[in-house]
């Protein structure tokens, strides 16, 4: 938002004399060069008692209009100064509604700003964002909605509003009215941050309202099965066909580390046959775009066998069913299974991380790319190493020590 050329100005409007011979006097405000407006004063007087600068001379009430001029001058340089502070849209309608006490109604809103950031989320979707981070996008939204009314009594406010204290209200309805976690509430707080600068990248607003509010994530314990666990469910006999394929989706992902939506669209296209006869997954991750390769083990690929040749090449490899049912059926394999913590798709992911990669030794930077991260940091989430891992990492090094160390030296006795 540029700053406009401002200017106000008194003037006697002559060409328009009332009966009693006597001529409105105006203020003229200027925008920029060619933006005008003329607001009346509603006062009157006599042409001739109009000098050139803008006081009225030879009368009786001079002194009490001149004075009631000044303050109106006063009262629309006010305007545009609260206009400016306020970093809303300087507008001669919008100075004019605060001189004569209207409210105003800014043109580019917290609302209509998150709407019209939505818009161009969607437009957008296949080609840099992905369907599920649109759809957090619409809860923010949705979130924002319910929460703007309650909290100002307003149906909407100007973006410079968003600050520390209305972020602060927004984390404290997020966690006590809509039961978001800490964490939770954050991501929808984070998403809030990426639409205020999505209106300052157009130039709505010029400096960030959210910028003294801090994000103070919890750490997160990535919960993952262990290898027996992995095991244990490869070995279980399933007598339901659903089950059976939810399952073996479940375990191509933990032996892959595909999220859900890649998973999903896996076809012949992504598997090639390297030189050495090892079979790779190339593909591209839906979430951010970000390339990756994985080489298959033997139990991924031997998933893949038992249903590839029902597939054909233009047809995704898996029977995958949607998120919400697979999440379903796997409480089901989890309770026949005997295992306690909560199968889900994501679940297998980082059971892929930290199971699977991580604690046989696979180095993080190499799970990073494994995963299709853009950034390490998001891969050091997972590297939480098992215990027995550690257990066994320490026994070499005890091993190693064992080698260095002298035998005891034997007491000096005397006879």
């Amino acid at each position: 938002m540029k700053t406009a050329s401002f200017g106000v100005k008194l003037f006697l409007k002559t060409g328009r004399l009332k009966e009693d011979g006597t001529a409105t006097i105006y203020a003229r405000i200027r925008l920029d060069r060619d933006n005008k407006m003329e607001l009346t004063t509603n006062k009157s007087i006599a042409p001739e008692y109009w000098n050139e600068n803008g006081k009225v001379v030879k009368h009786s009430d001079a002194k009490q209009i001149n004075k009631y001029l000044e303050a109106f001058k006063n009262k629309i340089n006010s305007a545009y100064s609260e206009l400016f502070i306020a970093q809303q849209e300087i507008t001669l309608e919008a100075i004019k509604a605060i001189v004569l006490g209207e409210p105003v109604r800014p043109k580019h809103t917290l609302l209509s700003v998150a709407r019209e950031h939505d818009e161009h989320f969607k437009s957008m979707l296949g080609i840099k964002y992905s369907p599920g981070s649109y759809k957090n996008y619409k809860t923010t939204l949705k979130y924002l909605i319910e929460f703007v009314p309650v909290h100002t009594g307003k149906v909407d406010i100007p973006l410079v509003a968003v600050n520390y204290k209305f972020c602060e209200a927004f984390f404290t309805y997020l966690t006590t009215k809509k039961d978001c976690h800490t964490n939770g509430a954050n991501k929808q707080l984070q998403r809030l941050k990426k639409i205020v600068n999505y209106a300052i990248k157009l130039g709505h607003i010029n400096t960030n309202p959210m910028a003294t509010y801090t994000l103070e994530f919890e750490p997160v314990n990535k919960v993952a099965l262990t290898l027996p666990e992995i095991e244990k469910l490869r070995m279980l006999d399933l007598k339901r066909l659903t089950l059976e394929q939810v399952r073996d989706v479940f375990l191509m992902q933990c032996y892959t580390g595909l999220s859900y939506a890649d998973i999903k669209l896996l076809a012949q296209k992504h598997l090639s046959r390297a030189e050495n006869g090892t079979y790779w997954i190339h593909m591209e991750r839906q979430k951010t775009k970000v390339s990756f390769a994985i080489p298959l083990l033997p139990h991924a690929l031997a998933i893949l066998k038992k249903y590839a040749p029902e597939i054909k090449s233009d047809r995704p490899l898996l029977p995958v069913l949607s998120n919400q049912k697979m999440n379903d059926n796997l409480k089901v394999v989890q309770e026949l299974a005997g295992i306690s913590k909560n199968l889900t798709t994501h679940l297998a992911r980082h059971s892929f991380a930290t199971s699977i990669a991580l604690s046989n030794g696979v180095p993080i930077e190499t799970v990073s790319r494994l995963l299709g991260h853009t950034k390490l940091s998001t891969t050091q989430v997972y590297a939480k190493v098992l215990e027995s891992k550690i257990e066994a990492d320490m026994a070499h090094v005890g091993d190693r020590l064992n080698m260095f160390i002298s035998p005891p030296l034997k007491s000096d006795s005397r006879d």
